[in-house]
């Protein structure tokens, strides 16, 4: 028989393990992590289900400003503007798994469809913003945020957040370079060291979720953290730490 090896219509996934084989049924099709926004990316882009759990755990609900000010390609941007506007995570998706099964039912996925995208709701100006050094970073961002038609309503530019004046009553969610996976080298304690500065200096009266590859350079911030929780992914035992800013 013909076998289609790339974009199969059925997708069968086979497990085998101690002498064992297991069979699935794969009714998804390609990996539900790929919300397909991502249409630009730079050097060690953070994963989106990671993103989306930084977002999820740092309960932000859209009462404050959300600042990324070391977006890189906007993978946090995008994550809290789908959790803030109720986006599915597979709303760009063209094509799921169970559409090609013998009972997949058209109609009731519309209706089902439809009844999620009349949850969808805009996005206010400048709720969310985000900022890179990089201009390429930034490029990448605004390709990748405008995906989604509320996009245009987040704020970017090209910038250091030590170029910042000052981030007051905001959620500052980052993903800063940890020298793992980036070429910082012996620079990245001192690049942490200045980033609790700014937050200590400039950042009254807001609340910081910093993302660390190398928890090791958590106490590099020279702030208190109010709370940790792990976040294992692509093999780096990470935290994601909480700074109260008072």
């Amino acid at each position: 028989p013909n076998v289609e090896t790339r974009e199969p219509d059925v997708l069968f996934n086979l497990h085998i393990q101690n002498n064992k084989a297991t069979i699935y049924l794969d009714t998804s099709g390609a990996s539900l992590h790929r919300r397909g926004y991502r249409q630009k990316s730079i050097a060690a882009p953070m994963q989106e289900i990671v993103a989306a759990a930084i977002i999820s755990l740092s309960g932000w609900s859209g009462t404050r400003p959300l600042v990324d000010p070391m977006c890189g390609s906007g993978t946090l941007l995008c994550e809290a503007m789908m959790h803030y506007c109720r986006i599915p995570a597979g709303f760009l998706r063209k094509k799921f798994g169970f559409a090609s099964l013998p009972d997949f039912d058209a109609e009731i996925w519309a209706s089902v469809k439809k009844k999620e995208d009349s949850r969808i709701r805009s996005l206010p100006k400048g709720l969310i913003s985000g900022s890179d050094e990089s201009a390429e970073a930034i490029a990448a961002t605004k390709t990748n945020t405008r995906c989604f038609a509320q996009g245009v309503n987040i704020l970017l530019s090209s910038r250091s957040f030590q170029d910042i004046k000052s981030l007051e009553n905001s959620v500052i969610i980052c993903n800063p370079p940890y020298g793992m996976r980036l070429n910082t080298g012996g620079k990245i304690k001192d690049f942490m060291t200045q980033l609790g500065d700014f937050l200590k200096q400039r950042c009254k009266g807001s609340d910081a979720y910093i993302y660390f590859g190398n928890r090791e350079l958590i106490k590099n911030i020279g702030l208190k953290p109010t709370w940790k929780k792990i976040i294992i992914s692509g093999g780096l035992d990470g935290r994601l730490v909480k700074f109260s800013i008072y």
